[in-house]
């Protein structure tokens, strides 16, 4: 399983739309394998999906993600785990025990209203 993580010094980051980097995670869906942080050039859910889009995720971590975003990343089998805030590392391993649950009150309406 690949996961992205919307990311800031250690933290899931605030938003996915606007999010400076992302952590990405490779596992053996037990365990992380290995993990690199990308920068994000793009900003809006449509051209930060393109950008991850060549890492075949198959899920996605963030404090918020907009409807639309989560939308298009489901159509394309990418599970959204939404409305989550801490330590990186731990809401990965979370997810991996199957513990990690979204929260879909968090998501937002558009990438601009938060940006």
């Amino acid at each position: 399983m690949r996961i992205a993580v919307s990311y800031d010094e250690g933290e899931v980051s605030r938003h996915f739309g606007s999010s400076d980097r992302f952590k990405l995670y490779e596992t053996d869906d037990k365990d992380v394998v290995d993990t690199r942080i990308i920068e994000n050039p793009a900003r809006g859910h449509d051209a930060v999906i393109d950008v991850l889009a060549p890492y075949s995720i198959n899920a996605v971590i963030s404090g918020s993600v907009c409807t639309a975003g989560a939308r298009r990343m489901e159509s394309m089998g990418i599970t959204v785990y939404s409305g989550i805030k801490g330590d990186a590392d731990g809401k990965v391993k979370e997810l991996l025990e199957g513990k990690l649950l979204s929260d879909r009150e968090k998501m937002s309406r558009s990438d601009i209203s938060i940006m």
